[in-house]
């Protein structure tokens, strides 16, 4: 007990933490849209005028 293993270093491992944060605001973006476009939908209903109440 108490021996580390030195054969695993992750000295070599970084983050980009740019393409990080641009991935998120594009996953953000599209999230938010696809909320939008649901909330519309539900108030326009594209004429069918049986489901509204």
């Amino acid at each position: 007990m108490g021996v580390e293993n030195s054969d695993y270093s992750d000295a070599d491992f970084t983050y980009d933490y740019e393409l990080i944060r641009r991935g998120g605001l594009i996953f953000a973006a599209v999230l938010f849209c696809l909320g939008i476009a649901i909330i519309f939908s539900k108030k326009l209903n594209c004429g069918n005028k049986s489901s509204a109440k």
